[in-house]
């Protein structure tokens, strides 16, 4: 611009005397000046404008631009990620789950807890209470039987591959050397009925999950040891105890020591102490039911073994080239004394309780009992009801007694012993307690069961005696006529009923001579009314 300006000044400043060729020169100098400023103008107003343009879109064509590229960016991670979608929803529902787990176990392990401080002040309360099994044997039928079954259930359980441990802890055992010290000692209880110790803690083989369900390896390798003697007790780190060939009794042989108790074998007797009444009780109770249990399994495998013998022996009979061993007949037809005794009308639950399968009897009353009752009625004493077990006492079931039972059954002996409840009346106020009798539940403690069973048998308040009319005979009268026609259960309601003892009376004590004639004289009428009317080839055989 400036240089425009001066080539002006300098064209416009010349005189009119001023050669030609000097003013052609200037002039040119001035138009190229002047040619330059347009160029530089325009490229100014060019670039001016061009700035002002790009100010409108660049900006936008930017923030465009980037918003795409995010787009883009989220768009192909939301595609990625849709494809994660049915296992990220796995996730969730397994977390939930896994969140529900967690709870449950958590209100479980609660719930164990409660359950186990109320046991142990249960325990605290019959330990303050003396109760000792050993001066009295119904009390070991009567504490801890609740949880007889249950380990019953668990000891099956094992034959599906799953070894639980039914108790451990710390016990004193007395060692078998000359000084007799105690030492203490880890035990376990298993579901294989093997009780084993070791010797220190850290042994102890680490089960796996909780220590109530142990399936891990070392149980496989512990049940194989017991199969095995190729491994010595050292090697493994654990002692066993065979329960199979055992038995287990309280005390020891110095009565002065507390809070003992004996595991009788062949091979060794061991003498263990408890911390308090209360484990020692429950040690006791649960050892008995696992060596009790181990020997229901083993009459229940010979009984099996018994019937494929006997199901070989009669097919082997349908071969006309083979002839059955002696006996075979006689014991293939024999029916299983406890399944006939079981199907007896009223049998299939226990008598006073109604609780289900019981599995054991009372010879003297006919009837079958859950083990909670039979513990009471063993307290009765053997004069009044004498209690058998089912499974356990297999010398007793000789035919006579089934055929008694099968007489029987549960049903006809409570509707002789609990008439009155039969018919929904009160006791007589004659022989009233104060307040109506109930038939105790499964679930009722021990002294409902105990107010009932005494008041039933003992005292016998719920029997509906019949009205003594003019012309009736007394029962002791009765009883020969019930006896003479074999009608067992008109001799057990007669003996039910009778306040005295009738079962020992003579024929001379009821009859007198002339009555015995007359008594005769009916029966001889009575058999010849009988002839008339019976067949010719009936007559013949009496």
């Amino acid at each position: 611009m400036n240089g425009c300006a001066q080539a002006r000044e300098k064209f416009v400043s010349l005189k009119k005397n001023t050669p030609e060729d000097v003013v052609a020169v200037l002039e040119e100098n001035l138009q190229n000046s002047k040619s330059a400023f347009e160029r530089s103008r325009f490229n100014l107003v060019n670039s001016l404008m061009n700035i002002e343009a790009k100010k409108k879109y660049e900006f936008l064509e930017s923030i465009s631009a980037i918003m795409d590229g995010h787009l883009r960016y989220f768009k192909l991670g939301y595609d990625l990620l849709s494809q994660l979608e049915p296992y990220i929803h796995q996730v969730l529902t397994y977390a939930q789950q896994a969140k529900e787990l967690a709870n449950a176990e958590k209100d479980t392990l609660e719930k164990r807890i409660q359950g186990f401080r109320t046991q142990a002040e249960i325990d605290a309360l019959r330990a303050s209470s003396n109760i000792d099994p050993s001066t009295s044997s119904g009390s070991i039928h009567v504490i801890g039987v609740n949880t007889n079954k249950n380990i019953e259930a668990i000891m099956r359980s094992f034959g599906d591959g799953e070894t639980q441990i039914i108790k451990q802890g710390y016990l004193l055992k007395r060692s078998s050397s000359l000084r007799g010290d105690w030492k203490r000692r880890f035990f376990v209880l298993d579901s294989q009925g093997t009780l084993y110790y070791y010797r220190n803690k850290g042994t102890k083989p680490m089960y796996a999950g909780s220590a109530e369900h142990n399936s891990g390896v070392f149980s496989r390798f512990r049940a194989n040891h017991n199969r095995s003697s190729s491994f010595n007790e050292d090697t493994l780190g654990y002692h066993p105890i065979d329960l199979h060939i055992s038995t287990i009794k309280m005390d020891t042989e110095d009565t002065d020591l507390r809070l003992c108790f004996r595991i009788i074998s062949p091979l060794k007797t061991y003498t263990l102490q408890a911390e308090n009444g209360a484990d020692r009780m429950d040690w006791f109770n649960k050892i008995t039911a696992v060596i009790t249990s181990l020997f229901n399994y083993r009459i229940r495998q010979q009984l099996v073994e018994n019937k494929d013998f006997t199901r070989r022996a009669s097919s082997n009979a349908r071969s006309p080239k083979s002839l059955p061993p002696l006996g075979i007949d006689r014991i293939g037809n024999r029916a299983d004394p406890v399944n006939v005794i079981r199907e007896i009308s009223g049998n299939d639950v226990c008598a006073e309780c109604n609780a289900p399968e019981p599995d054991w009897a009372s010879l003297n009353l006919g009837i079958l009992l859950c083990i909670e009752c039979s513990g009471v009625h063993r307290n009765l004493g053997v004069h009044i009801s004498k209690v058998r077990s089912l499974t356990l006492d297999v010398k007793v079931w000789e035919s006579s007694i089934v055929e008694l039972f099968r007489s029987l059954g549960n049903a006809y002996c409570n509707s002789v012993w609990e008439g009155s409840l039969l018919r929904n009346e009160r006791v007589d106020e004659s022989n009233a307690l104060g307040t109506s009798i109930t038939k105790p539940c499964p679930k009722d403690p021990i002294s409902h069961r105990e107010k009932y069973i005494n008041a039933k048998y003992v005292e016998k308040l719920l029997i509906v005696r019949d009205a003594m009319q003019p012309g009736c005979l007394p029962n002791s009268t009765n009883i020969w006529q019930a006896v003479k026609t074999n009608n067992l259960q008109e001799v057990y309601r007669l003996i039910a009923m009778s306040d005295t003892n009738i079962v020992n009376i003579t024929f001379d004590d009821v009859f007198t001579v002339e009555s015995y004639h007359h008594v005769d004289a009916q029966d001889s009428s009575l058999d010849s009314k009988k002839k008339i009317h019976q067949p010719v080839h009936e007559s013949r055989f009496k």
